[in-house]
């Protein structure tokens, strides 16, 4: 953990922890309660959820513990960059879920955890160094 920066061990435990939301009770019924994976769409916005946090955090874990590299750009974009895209869908789904009748802690802690990496990837894009514009 000596090589990881804050920004990276907030986006990790992020991602683990929005993984792990989908597991909980989004939903509480009078029948019991409903995980991210027993939701409507067969479980298409739990699927979509825990995909993000495991790419997310098992990227950065790969990296990090794997001795993984991976390329510096993707799709042309930096990885805070796609982590910034990737938290902050996740932010959308589980946050809406928020207003739906009876959300559970699982619901909470997945917005809580997909608010941690959004927030990490606004730090870690604003401490990177600002490069000199090219000329055309």
């Amino acid at each position: 953990m000596d090589n990881l920066k804050t920004t990276q061990i907030m986006a990790l435990i992020g991602g683990a922890v929005l993984f792990l939301a989908t597991f909980l009770p989004w939903f509480d019924t009078p029948l019991g309660s409903t995980n991210a994976w027993e939701t409507e769409f067969f479980g298409l916005k739990g699927l979509f959820v825990a995909v993000i946090g495991l790419a997310i955090a098992g990227g950065i874990g790969a990296q990090a513990f794997g001795g993984v590299t991976l390329p510096e750009r993707i799709v042309g974009l930096e990885h805070p960059q796609i982590h910034l895209t990737l938290g902050f869908g996740a932010f959308l789904i589980t946050f809406g879920q928020q207003f739906a009748s009876n959300p559970g802690v699982g619901v909470l802690l997945g917005w809580i955890a997909s608010a941690v990496i959004v927030a990490s990837s606004m730090m870690d894009m604003r401490a990177a160094p600002a490069s000199p514009p090219t000329q055309f």
